[in-house]
């Protein structure tokens, strides 16, 4: 996750020098208001970088827990009654984020660059980052009252979510998208999350799987309260705002 964030800051350095060295004769700077919606549907695998050791522990901690619950009280597999056990799709992160990017974009009128401050939120997570795009390409139509264009680049975000302390989380996206400015002030974008990285980690409930006592009343804590997350690819979100 560091080194894609490196790789993001020094992608948008390198343009935006190019833009500063005179490669634009007319740069300008909007800022611009956009407001999107993304489907996350994360999904853990064994080899997940950073998520997946994590994914493992937590089932095996659950699936014993579950076991000796329905032991302790004498459950048998299938009973309504008794704590099933769970493979790592289970602990899937799936949200649906409305997002607010406040962001600066600037540059000439075929290459720009664009900066975001992101803020989503859903029914379970909170998510907060930034969103670097170098590669911002434009090409005004009919005067300019019609500006296609394609844009490329990756955020980083906190992860979080409420009720649950000693919490860790974040989201990594390479994405790329195409829109259109409808003359300077209305914008319209259709975007592709390529890559999607991110989860949340609670060192503490997943100990407190392991030092589970079954013979209480209560069934096995909930293990996405331990760890949820994977990878998605193909993500498509949408999204629209205007410019000040």
């Amino acid at each position: 996750m560091e080194r894609l964030t490196e790789r993001i800051s020094k992608l948008g350095a390198v343009v935006a020098l190019v833009l500063a060295a005179g490669g634009v004769a007319q740069a300008d700077a909007r800022l611009v208001l956009r407001l999107g919606v993304e489907p996350l549907a994360l999904e853990p695998s064994a080899d997940t970088p950073y998520v997946g050791s994590h994914v493992a522990d937590a089932v095996t901690a659950y699936n014993a827990a579950a076991m000796a619950y329905n032991r302790a009280h004498g459950y048998q597999a299938g009973s309504s009654m008794a704590s099933a056990p769970i493979d790592r799709s289970a602990l899937g992160l799936h949200e649906t984020l409305v997002t607010f990017a406040p962001g600066l974009d600037v540059g000439g009128e075929h290459v720009r660059f664009r900066l975001e401050g992101l803020l989503g939120v859903s029914a379970g997570v909170r998510a907060i980052g930034v969103g670097v795009y170098p590669l911002d390409v434009a090409v005004p139509l009919r005067g300019g009252t019609l500006t296609p264009f394609l844009v490329a680049g990756g955020t980083v975000r906190w992860l979080d979510r409420s009720g649950s302390d000693g919490e860790v989380g974040g989201l990594v996206t390479l994405r790329a998208a195409a829109g259109a400015w409808i003359g300077r002030h209305v914008v319209i974008e259709l975007g592709v999350g390529l890559y999607m990285l991110g989860g949340l980690y609670n060192s503490a409930e997943l100990r407190s799987m392991t030092s589970y006592d079954p013979r209480g009343s209560a069934p096995p804590p909930a293990p996405t309260r331990a760890v949820t997350g994977g990878e998605q690819s193909g993500m498509v979100d949408v999204s629209f705002g205007f410019a000040l």
